[in-house]
């Protein structure tokens, strides 16, 4: 177990899951894998094998996307064959076995494992032993999910210091998303624990979205001490008309940027005629009609508006949805 800790510390890797959508976040993820170990049965019908079981994964609640931390192995033996005759083509009835463990990934730790007893018939071996596999049903497999359930929501309950942990050391790192991604994806079925992921998902929402409004204004301040520069220059080199050009691209952002911007912009227009100055201000207001650049600050300000009016549910799916984002853009 001291491996997946390790593991732990470091989920939501590029390979930790693939939700499938955002609904999926919050859930268990149990991928379903073929080790190289397994059966020549097993490899052979590898393909059914994993559409059933994961068919079957989601019947229990849990997501089954990806390469994931927790996995169900199947393994499957042929045990007789035995041909009866069918009329015009012969049947073949196959029994065996297969063989189910819920396991950890990387170190095989086993969280439940069972075994089915299985008999099909077809009119090849192969189609057998598929009908066999075909005929194993939820009702079947649910007292196994339950157990993997349980053990699996027990080990995440004693491992949640080491979950906020990692999640500060991602806020520590400015990786905002993978930390929130790291809470929203904590089982919704533990209940209290994930309230607890919630409230702090929250508040690195808060921290994620100040420092964006940062990065925004620090990134204007950028873009607009270029534009200064450029627009002195053109007026240096008495380009009154360029200067003006160049200065559409200027963002006003209640800085001392903008007392520099005012005189330029005085000083320019104060140079053209009236008719540069007419055909001008058309120019701008199809210029800005069509760029529409300004809208970026507006928009985080905004958002920080519509965050401290949501609801609780409203918030959730905002939290889930940074978490599906931030995990299919890691996959």
């Amino acid at each position: 177990m001291k491996k997946f800790f390790v593991f732990l510390l470091g989920m939501l890797t590029p390979f930790l899951m693939v939700a499938q959508t955002v609904d999926d976040i919050g859930k268990i993820v149990i991928g379903v894998k073929v080790l190289p170990s397994a059966t020549k049965e097993t490899i052979k019908n590898k393909e059914l094998l994993q559409n059933k079981l994961k068919n079957l994964v989601a019947s229990a609640g849990f997501s089954s996307y990806g390469n994931n931390t927790f996995i169900l192995t199947p393994s499957v033996s042929l045990y007789d064959v035995k041909v009866a005759e069918g009329g015009m083509k012969d049947i073949y009835v196959a029994t065996g076995e297969i063989f189910l463990t819920v396991q950890e990934r990387d170190n095989g730790t086993v969280f439940s494992s069972v075994s089915f007893p299985i008999k099909g018939s077809g009119l090849s071996q192969d189609a057998a032993l598929k009908n066999g596999v075909q005929k194993i049903t939820y009702g079947d497999m649910k007292p196994f999910f339950d157990e993997s359930k349980t053990k699996i929501l027990e080990y995440y309950n004693t491992q949640q210091d080491a979950l906020f942990a990692n999640a500060d050391r991602l806020v520590k790192n400015k990786d905002f998303d993978a930390a929130i991604a790291c809470l929203m994806t904590i089982p919704t079925e533990l209940t209290d624990l994930y309230k607890k992921a919630y409230a702090k998902a929250c508040d690195i929402y808060m921290l994620r979205d100040s420092f964006l409004l940062e990065q925004e204004r620090l990134e204007i301040k950028r873009q607009n001490d270029e534009i200064l520069v450029k627009a002195r220059s053109m007026m240096a080199a008495h380009d009154a008309v360029g200067a003006l050009r160049t200065l559409w691209g200027y963002q006003i952002s209640n800085t001392e940027q903008d007392n520099e911007y005012k005189s330029l912009l005085k000083t320019a227009e104060a140079r053209i005629t009236m008719e540069e100055k007419a055909a001008m201000e058309q120019a701008e207001r199809e210029y800005k009609d069509n760029i529409k650049f300004r809208n970026r600050l507006l928009d985080l300000e905004s958002k920080r508006i519509e965050y401290s009016q949501m609801n609780r549910h409203e918030m959730e799916q905002t939290m889930k949805a940074i978490a599906f984002d931030w995990v299919t853009r890691n996959l």
